[in-house]
Parts: structure tokens; C-alpha cells; sequence
């Protein structure tokens, strides 16, 4: 009869996370992840496969995980034009000077994408997931009135999908949460703001027309 298991399998995925978004794929040994799950060689084989299962795992949750907290700010109860500066602000405020936790869907969007397939295409697939609520919530702010009717919403929302990813990623590498902030509000800008867009918005951050 087997025994059975003294761990957490989702607490050993979310450690087996932290290691690969630290190290990568390459970098990250055996070893490493025994020492970091606290699992015995033949216990992560017997439940996982092995390493690169073990990294697959890690990787779909860390991208669901994404796409969740995107889709949680993007449908919330405030204005649609308001989600997107909380979600910009959020990013700067999360990430900034190096504060946030490593992504291991940008390192492995680096890493493994070239030469990894199935890597490549669920990198592929949670970015379209993402690129689609911004987009989402920019038609939200046209059918409230918030930003032009004629804008081309799918374009802007790949716009937001680009500037706050990469300020997650700039900010990873010590980028201040200033600089962020500066960076976030400005790409607003892009957005071609109605009266009450900019009503919505408010003055604090600065004039939106």
C-alpha cells in the first residue's frame, strides 16, 4: 500500500515558480529544486515526471495567475478608463525598484520560447488573453462615452499590453516606482480621451485633453 504524501503539491509548484522565474530554466538544476520544494529525488519523479514537467506546471500556473490579476482590475466596478490607470499604477507600485516577485512568463517568453514549442505557444496564448481585456476594457470605455468611438481599440489595447509589461519588466531591474508611475500616466496620453473620459479621470494626475 503506498504511503501517502506529506506535501503540498501546489505549495511545491509556486516554490518550483520562485526558482525557475529566478534562475531560468537552464540555470535551475535538480538539485536546486530539491533544495527549494524540499522534496526527495524519487518523490518530485514519482509526482511530477521530472524537471521539465515540473517546470510546466510552474509556468501554467504563473500564467494564469497573470491573467487572472489583469482580468480582476479590468472588469472591476470603477470606470473602464479608471481600470487602466489602476492597473498602470498598480504595475509601477508592485514592481518598482526591483520590489516584485521574478515573472517566469517573461523569463520563459526569453529563455524558451525560441526553442520550446509548447512554451512558445502558451506564451502566445496568455499574451492574446491579456492584449484582449485591455482591449475589452477599451471598448467598455467607448460604449461609456470615456474614449472616441472611432479609436481603434484593439490596437490600443495591444498598446496597454506592451507598456505595462514591459514596465513590469524595467521595474524587475530596479526602475524606480517614480519613473514607473511617469511612465504609466504618460501613456495615457494615447488614448484619445473624451470630456467625460477625462472627468472620470480626474485633474490629480494631470490635463487630458
Amino acid at each position: 500500500m503506498p504511503r501517502p504524501r506529506k506535501f503540498d503539491e501546489a505549495d511545491v509548484v509556486e516554490r518550483a515558480r520562485r526558482t525557475f522565474a529566478e534562475s531560468g530554466f537552464d540555470g535551475t538544476s535538480l538539485d536546486d529544486l530539491l533544495a527549494a520544494t524540499g522534496l526527495g529525488r524519487q518523490s518530485l519523479y514519482n509526482t511530477f515526471g521530472g524537471k521539465k514537467e515540473l517546470f510546466m506546471r510552474a509556468f501554467l500556473s504563473d500564467t494564469a495567475e497573470a491573467v487572472e490579476v489583469v482580468q480582476g482590475v479590468l472588469q472591476g466596478a470603477e470606470h473602464p478608463i479608471v481600470r487602466i490607470r489602476t492597473q498602470l499604477v498598480s504595475v509601477a507600485v508592485e514592481h518598482g525598484a526591483a520590489q516584485g516577485a521574478p515573472s517566469l512568463l517573461l523569463r520563459a517568453a526569453v529563455e524558451m520560447s525560441p526553442r520550446d514549442p509548447e512554451v512558445a505557444a502558451s506564451v502566445s496564448e496568455t499574451f492574446d488573453t491579456l492584449r484582449a481585456g485591455y482591449t475589452a476594457c477599451i471598448v467598455d470605455a467607448q460604449a461609456a462615452g470615456e474614449v472616441e468611438a472611432d479609436a481603434d481599440a484593439e490596437a490600443l489595447g495591444t498598446y496597454f499590453c506592451a507598456v505595462i509589461e514591459g514596465m513590469g519588466a524595467i521595474g524587475r531591474v530596479g526602475t524606480s516606482r517614480a519613473a514607473l508611475l511617469q511612465v504609466g500616466i504618460a501613456s495615457l496620453g494615447a488614448l484619445p480621451i473624451t470630456p467625460l473620459g477625462a472627468e472620470h479621470l480626474g485633474t490629480a494626475d494631470g490635463p487630458w485633453d
